[in-house]
């Protein structure tokens, strides 16, 4: 299946898939699986891409960096202790990244337990009624119909002079949510091909929620593990 012209094809730019990407299918979920705590998916059956947990070295680098900051702020109360007004900025600055750093950490621990276990408070799941968003800014349901475009991009396209974050972008009425391919906890390139292939292929969202896509979804992430990307077939 090839799209119209005036839409995204299914390629991905050089240097989108990490070489740690997940190999990971997404599961076909059912809505109860969610608690009470997180609201259920609008569509009884979902296919769900649950978000990894940050990696243990990114949060080693963390902590690295605060107790770094922290040990800064000793030393400097220490050694200038009777010249304080001179280090006043630098102690402040410490401070900054100690708080920072510190809070990225911990929120990073704490948020393992909710990304590797149900409920999938954390992950983005495909329905015949559209796109589910549970993360942690908030949940959101969005209709295939407001969906205005799907992206796989480098987020320094428009100014190659910053680092670029490669990320799977969906934007609708208005708003953009960017997920970043290194966390997404199934395969990043299946995950592109299905959002863009469902919105495009308003006839085919019926078979979303049965075994019928999640077949075809498979046959995809053989297609990326195996042979390597290709455009999926219809």
């Amino acid at each position: 299946m090839t799209p119209s012209p005036d839409l995204p094809t299914y390629d991905v730019p050089a240097g989108w898939l990490p070489s740690s990407a997940s190999r990971q299918p997404l599961r076909l979920v059912n809505a109860v699986a969610f608690s009470a705590a997180s609201t259920p998916p609008p569509d009884q059956w979902t296919h769900f891409a649950k978000l990894r947990p940050v990696p243990w070295k990114m949060v080693a680098g963390f902590a690295a960096i605060a107790l770094f900051c922290v040990w800064g702020i000793f030393g400097t109360l220490t050694q200038y202790a009777d010249q304080l007004v001179y280090a006043l900025f630098f102690v402040v600055l410490m401070g900054v990244g100690a708080l920072f750093f510190g809070w990225a950490a911990i929120k990073s621990i704490t948020s393992y337990r909710t990304r590797t276990g149900w409920p999938h408070l954390h992950g983005l799941g495909l329905g015949t009624s559209g796109i589910a968003y549970r993360l942690t800014g908030g949940d959101s349901d969005i209709p295939w119909e407001a969906v205005t475009s799907i992206r796989a991009m480098l987020t320094n396209e428009l100014n190659l002079a910053k680092a670029g974050i490669p990320v799977l972008r969906v934007q609708y009425a208005g708003s953009k949510v960017d997920l970043n391919t290194q966390i997404l906890g199934a395969n990043p390139v299946v995950l592109y091909w299905a959002l863009l292939y469902y919105w495009t292929n308003p006839a085919s969202r019926g078979e979303l929620g049965t075994t019928v896509a999640q077949k075809r979804m498979d046959g995809w992430l053989a297609q990326v593990t195996g042979a390597g990307p290709a455009r999926p077939v219809s």
